[in-house]
C-alpha cells in the first residue's frame, strides 16, 4: 500500500506562512494531468471490479496526482478486514485534512466489530466513538478487554434510552444484565424515556423487568399511558417520587391533544404533589406548546406567566404570531419584552415593534424605528424603506479581491487541488465534503474570505457563497449572489414572461446555484425539482423527461421556469402565493388563505405562515429578486402594488 501524506489546512491557510509555498510545484502540465485522470479512472474501475493486480499496477504512477489517498481509501474500505491496525492508523493519519478519516474510521469498525477483532478494534479507537452501532462495538470490546467497569457503565447508558438499540448492543446487553447490573432505579429511568418517545410496545416490554417492589408503580405509569386523560383516577401519593414522575409524563402526553383538560390537572398537581424544576419546566413548556398551537383563547392570561417563566424564545414567537393573525397590537407591544435581547434584535421583531407603535399612535419612534431599519439590506429592510417611501439601501457592494501572491498558494492547497480534480471526475459531494472540511479548519474569517474568492474564481458558486457566509462577509455581493447560467435563465425567463432576476432568485434560495443539488426528500437540481413534478410540467410542455435530466441545467430551468409559471397563473400573478406554493404546495396555500371578511395585509400573512421553511423562504426569495435586480442595475420593489392591495 502506498500514502502520499498531505500538507495540513490550518497550517498552509496562515497568511505568515503562505510564503513558503510562492514557489510550491502546481498540478502537472496538460498531458500528464490527462492520462493520471485516465488512470485515476481505471484504478476505481479496477477497485470497484476487484482486480487488485490491474490495480497494482497502476497505483504507482499516481503518487503525486491529488486524487491518490482517494485510491488508498477505495483501496482499504473494499477490504477492511486485511487492514492491519498500524496501517489504518497510518492512513487516518496521513488523510487528516480531507473528510476520509471517520468515513474509513466507519467502515473498518463496523467490520472490525462485526468479526469480534476486538484488540484491533481498540487500538484504532481507544476512544469512544459518536456513532449508536460503534458505541455498541466498543463496550463489547472493552468488555472483552476485561475492563468491566467501563462496560457495564457505558452499556446502562445506552439502554436507557427511549427506543429500541441496534442489534450490535444485545450482546453487551445480554452480557450487562446476566452481571445482575439492572436496577429499579434504571428500569424506571428507560420506562420514562419510553413513554416520553411515545414507544408503547417498549415501555410494556421494559415494565415486566420491574421487581416486585416496583411493580405497582409501573402498572400506574402504563395505565396513565394508555388513557393520559384518566390520570386523575390513580392514586399519586405525595411521599412517592414516582407519583411526579407519572404525573408530569403524562401531562406532557395529555397536553398534545387536550392542552385545556391538561391545564386543569397541572393546576390540581400542583397543589399535591412535589415537582422538580425540570418537571415544572417539561410540563408547562408542553401545556404552551400545545396550546398556542391550537390557539387556546381561554389559555391566553396563563400564557402571558408561564412565558415569562419559560423563557423560551421558540414559544413567544409562536404567542407573537398568533398576535398578528389576530391583529392584536396590545398583545403583540405586550410579549415582546419577553423575546430574549438577541432575539428582540431581530429585523423581524424590530419591525413589528415598530408596527405596534405606530397603532398606538407613537409614530415618531415607530419611523425612528423603521428609519434604522431602512438602512439595513433584507426582506424586512426593504419594507420599512417601503413604509418610509425612500429607496432601498444596499450598503454598497464591497467585492473581495483575491491578491495574486495569495491566489498561487492557495491553489497550490491540497485539499483545492483534491476538489478541482473531484469535479472533474463528477464527484460533487465528495468535493462538497472536501470545502466543508477546508472551512472548518479555516477559523480565520480573512482565510475564509480568501477561500471564497478562490471558490468563486474557479465558478464554485456554492462553496464560494458558504465561504462568504461562514466569513460573515454580508456586504460582498458578488461572491453572495453570483449570476451563473444567465443565458440559460434570461431564455426561459422570456418565454415564460418573468422577470429573470426570479428565477435566479428561486435558484439562489433552492440550490445556491448548485446544479447537482439533491434534498433529502428527493428534489432535485438548480431550482430543486421535485421528480414527480418535473414529469408533470415536462409532459404538458410536451417534452422528454427522466429524473436525471433535472440535474442539467438547462432542462431544470426549463421546467422550473414553466412551473413557477403555471403557480402565477393559478393564482392570479400573485408572487407570494406563487412562491408559498412552489415551497410547500398550491394545496396548502389554498388551505392558508383567510376568508374575504379574515383577510390581513401581506405583511402579516407572510409572518404567520405556519412552516417555518416556508415563511422564511417566501421572504428570502423576495428580498433576493431586489438584490439581483440591484445587481444588474435595474430597479424593482419588494411586493407590487397589487400584490399589497391583494386579499390574503
Amino acid at each position: 500500500m502506498r500514502f502520499t501524506a498531505p500538507f495540513s489546512t490550518v497550517s498552509l491557510l496562515l497568511l505568515p506562512l503562505l510564503g513558503m509555498f510562492l514557489n510550491a510545484p502546481a498540478l502537472s502540465s496538460a498531458e500528464p494531468l490527462a492520462s493520471e485522470r485516465q488512470d485515476y479512472g481505471d484504478a476505481i474501475q479496477a477497485i470497484d471490479k476487484g482486480s487488485w493486480t490491474e490495480y497494482e499496477q497502476l497505483r504507482p504512477g499516481l503518487d503525486e496526482y491529488p486524487l491518490a489517498i482517494y485510491l488508498d481509501y477505495f483501496q482499504l474500505s473494499k477490504q477492511p478486514q486485511k487492514v492491519r491496525p498500524t496501517e489504518a492508523r497510518r492512513f487516518i493519519s496521513l488523510s487528516e485534512d480531507s473528510p476520509l478519516p471517520n468515513r474509513f474510521l466507519a467502515i473498518y469498525l463496523r467490520k472490525a466489530g462485526k468479526d469480534r477483532r476486538w484488540d484491533d478494534f481498540l487500538q484504532v479507537m481507544p476512544e469512544e466513538p459518536n456513532s449508536i452501532e460503534l458505541k455498541c462495538y466498543y463496550f463489547r470490546a472493552k468488555l472483552a478487554a476485561g475492563d468491566e467497569l467501563a462496560a457495564w457503565e457505558g452499556a446502562q447508558r445506552l439502554w436507557v434510552h427511549g427506543e429500541s438499540r441496534p442489534k450490535q448492543c444485545d450482546p453487551l446487553f445480554a452480557a450487562w444484565l446476566k452481571a445482575g447490573q439492572l436496577s429499579d432505579q434504571v428500569v424506571w429511568a428507560r420506562m420514562l424515556e419510553a413513554f416520553k418517545a411515545r414507544e408503547g410496545s417498549l415501555l410494556r416490554y421494559i415494565a415486566k423487568k420491574s421487581s416486585d417492589k416496583l411493580a405497582p408503580w409501573s402498572d400506574k405509569l402504563l395505565a396513565v399511558y394508555k388513557k393520559p386523560e384518566k390520570m386523575r383516577s390513580q392514586s399519586l401519593p405525595r411521599d412517592s417520587a414516582y407519583s411526579a414522575d407519572i404525573a408530569s409524563s403524562g401531562l406532557v402526553y395529555l397536553a398534545r391533544y387536550s392542552p385545556e383538560k391538561a391545564l386543569t390537572y397541572w393546576e390540581q398537581y400542583q397543589q399535591e404533589l412535589g415537582f422538580s424544576a425540570a418537571q415544572v419546566q417539561q410540563v408547562e413548556a408542553a401545556i404552551a406548546l400545545r396550546s398556542l398551537f391550537a390557539k387556546t383563547e381561554a389559555h391566553k392570561p396563563w400564557l402571558q406567566e408561564a412565558l415569562t417563566r419559560l423563557e423560551d424564545d421558540k414559544l413567544v414567537e409562536l404567542r407573537l404570531r398568533w398576535a398578528l393573525a389576530e391583529q392584536d397590537f396590545p398583545a403583540l407591544e405586550a410579549t415582546l419584552p419577553l423575546l430574549s435581547e438577541e432575539k428582540r434584535g431581530d429585523a423581524t421583531w424590530r419591525y413589528w415593534q415598530a408596527m405596534a407603535m405606530e397603532q398606538r399612535g407613537d409614530s415618531a419612534a415607530a419611523a425612528l424605528l423603521l428609519q434604522s431599519l431602512a438602512q439595513e439590506r433584507g426582506y424586512y429592510s426593504f419594507l420599512a424603506a417601503d413604509k418610509l417611501q425612500q429607496e432601498y439601501a444596499f450598503n454598497n457592494n464591497q467585492p473581495l479581491v483575491l491578491a495574486a501572491d495569495l491566489a498561487k498558494p492557495l491553489q497550490a492547497l491540497p485539499a483545492v487541488q483534491r476538489i478541482e480534480e473531484l469535479h472533474y471526475h463528477e464527484e460533487p459531494s465528495l468535493a462538497h465534503s472536501e470545502w466543508f472540511k477546508v472551512l472548518q479548519d479555516a477559523d480565520d474569517a480573512a482565510q475564509q474570505q480568501q477561500l471564497a474568492q478562490l471558490a468563486s474564481q474557479q465558478g464554485w458558486h456554492r462553496m464560494a457563497i458558504d465561504a462568504a457566509n461562514r466569513a460573515e462577509a454580508w456586504d460582498a455581493l458578488d461572491l453572495r449572489f453570483p449570476m451563473p447560467y444567465q443565458e440559460t435563465f434570461k431564455r426561459y425567463a422570456g418565454a415564460q414572461q418573468v422577470p429573470h432576476t426570479e428565477l435566479m432568485a428561486i435558484a439562489r434560495r433552492e440550490s445556491a446555484f448548485f446544479p447537482e443539488a439533491h434534498s433529502p426528500v428527493g428534489a432535485r437540481g438548480l431550482m430543486q425539482i421535485m421528480p414527480a413534478t418535473g414529469k408533470q410540467v415536462a409532459s404538458s410542455l410536451g417534452r422528454s423527461h427522466s429524473g436525471s435530466d433535472l440535474y442539467e441545467v438547462d432542462h431544470n430551468v426549463l421546467l422550473g421556469s414553466a412551473y413557477y409559471r403555471q403557480l402565477l397563473d393559478r393564482f392570479n400573478g400573485n408572487r407570494v402565493f406563487a412562491l408559498t406554493a412552489y415551497n410547500a404546495g398550491p394545496h396548502r396555500v389554498e388551505r392558508w388563505r383567510n376568508k374575504e371578511q379574515e383577510a390581513v395585509p401581506v405583511e402579516i400573512w407572510v409572518e404567520t405562515i405556519p412552516y417555518r421553511e416556508t415563511r422564511n423562504y417566501v421572504q428570502a426569495v423576495l428580498a433576493y429578486n431586489v438584490v439581483f435586480q440591484y445587481m444588474m442595475g435595474e430597479s424593482g420593489s419588494l411586493l407590487t402594488p397589487e400584490e399589497q392591495r391583494a386579499s390574503y
